[in-house]
């Protein structure tokens, strides 16, 4: 009787024996299955992260700018765009930010020529050019230009103007600024409009 059941323990104990070694070697394709999926997906993330990251536009002289004028000068326009390279939080701390200007050609038809990006200071004074030519946003593109958030010349009171124009009546382009920063705990995100700028008629001088 003690033989069967020393025979009894000796089957359970291997059976537990067994039970553990397929459990541990399950759990450990398990955790190999998990690192190499993990690893694929850093790798997938790292590939769309270097497909996103920024670059800047490339101006590219039209077809039409060859031989013949793009626009008229009815047809030119000025946007005002104001953006920060801080603001300030605390008492007067100030908050560094990064900007992203987005400017979209909303013509589902029709391109836009973007003719200049022109950055300013609190002040006024220009801190610097984004295109070098003309910049041809074909039906409903868009193009972006950053300004890094370490990058701190333009101030509280920074702007862009924007200048486009087209040879045909197009949908109005909107153009927006995204301000992105914080520190610690605190994170700040905002948006601003693009202005149109129209010159100022004087009533008396009208005639």
């Amino acid at each position: 009787m003690m033989k069967d059941d020393t025979n009894k323990t000796s089957d359970i104990t291997r059976e537990s024996l067994y039970a553990s070694t397929l459990g541990a070697i399950l759990f450990l394709v398990l955790l190999g299955f998990l690192s190499f999926t993990g690893y694929k997906l850093n790798e997938i993330e790292g590939r769309i992260e270097d497909r996103l990251a920024y670059q800047p536009p490339v101006a590219i002289e039209s077809e039409k700018s060859v031989g013949e004028p793009v626009f008229t000068t009815s047809h030119a326009h000025t946007i005002y765009v104001p953006v920060y390279s801080h603001i300030y939080a605390n008492g007067g701390t100030p908050v560094l930010l990064e900007t992203t200007l987005s400017i979209r050609n909303t013509d589902p038809e029709q391109d836009i020529v973007i003719t200049s990006v022109n950055y300013y200071d609190t002040k006024g004074s220009m801190i610097e050019e984004y295109l070098d030519g003309n910049l041809v946003l074909g039906p409903l593109e868009s193009s972006e230009v950053l300004v890094k958030k370490r990058d701190i010349r333009g101030g509280s009171g920074a702007n862009f103007i924007v200048t486009w124009s087209s040879g045909e009546p197009v949908h109005l382009p909107i153009v927006q600024a995204a301000m992105v920063g914080g520190e610690g705990g605190m994170q700040i995100s905002f948006l601003t409009n693009g202005q149109p700028l129209t010159l100022r008629i004087d009533p008396e001088k009208k005639n």
